[in-house]
């Protein structure tokens, strides 16, 4: 089964610091909250997702990284 491409139609991000959990390794700790905001085949979705900020690094680096190998293309 053949899969379309999603065009991305708007991103919005919110970053955050824990101030209590039951957990004390998780308190003071950073987080990024992203929504993606996606249209496939004529329908708009959002996509939410949570992560830390090295997970945000990483996935910012990839963006670069396909970006880059997108434009060798051009």
């Amino acid at each position: 089964m053949e899969k379309g491409i999603s065009k991305i139609l708007d991103i919005s991000w919110r970053f955050g610091v824990t101030a209590a959990s039951n957990d004390s390794d998780n308190v003071a700790k950073s987080f990024l909250q992203l929504k993606l905001c996606l249209e496939d085949e004529g329908k708009v979705k959002n996509i939410f997702t949570e992560m830390t900020i090295g997970q945000f690094y990483k996935f910012l680096h990839d963006l670069e990284k396909a970006k880059c190998n997108l434009d060798l293309l051009l």
